[in-house]
């Protein structure tokens, strides 16, 4: 058992670290900023199903938590999706080192991100601290991710937060992972351990690819 645990934690960074490779070939330097922004314009245009999402549990809560990130230079910009919904009324929180568990820090829409202190974590908003379990009240999570397959297995950064931080939404919260249109992986590509959570849709610059049957995201384009 130890030496299948082994095996696949050597496969997935191998995995991780060929596709960074590739990411960073596409989407670095001048001409893959470029890129990204206009993938980011595309990715937006086809959230429709996403804002439908936040818009009805508005209409029918008066309030609508999302999960975001900050993204790396090279990862889909998430941020115009991220600032649109707070438009519309969504509570934005993004993750904050703390520990081995994320905690969640509310974001206003337009207010500057600062470095966070922690080791890999980017930026991150100067709000107020909602704590481990602000999951609990989400009603969509956008999450990070280096590659997703079309059966919902997402390949994380290595740290496990996310596996660690999904668990705490409501059943019926979806997971929507923003990647680039390449890193959406045919099925079974990706290995999956008993701790991976799988996501319910991905959204890249080339539509929202649904895979959770039982989620109701409408105007969505099938995987």
């Amino acid at each position: 058992m130890r030496r299948d645990g082994a095996h696949i934690t050597e496969q997935k960074r191998a995995l991780r670290r060929r596709l960074r490779e590739q990411r960073t070939r596409a989407y670095g330097g001048p001409e893959g900023t470029r890129r990204r922004e206009v993938e980011g314009r595309a990715l937006l245009r086809h959230a429709a199903a996403v804002r439908a999402l936040v818009e009805a549990a508005l209409a029918e809560h008066g309030t609508a938590r999302v999960a975001a990130y900050h993204p790396t230079p090279t990862e889909a910009d998430v941020m115009p999706l991220a600032a649109e919904l707070a438009e519309l009324g969504a509570q934005l929180v993004f993750p904050a080192a703390a520990g081995h568990e994320l905690e969640w820090i509310t974001w206003d829409g337009h207010s500057a991100f600062v470095p966070s202190p922690g080791k890999g974590f980017g930026h991150e908003p100067d709000g107020r601290r909602l704590g481990p379990g602000a999951l609990s009240e989400a009603v969509l999570v956008l999450a990070p991710a280096v590659a997703v397959d079309r059966k919902g297995t997402r390949m994380g950064h290595g740290a496990g937060y996310y596996d660690r931080a999904l668990p705490h939404r409501p059943a019926s919260t979806p997971v929507v992972a923003v990647i680039h249109p390449a890193e959406l992986l045919e099925p079974g590509i990706l290995p999956r351990e008993a701790h991976d959570v799988p996501i319910d849709a991905v959204l890249t610059a080339e539509g929202l690819h649904v895979i959770s049957d039982h989620l109701a995201l409408p105007r969505a384009r099938r995987s």
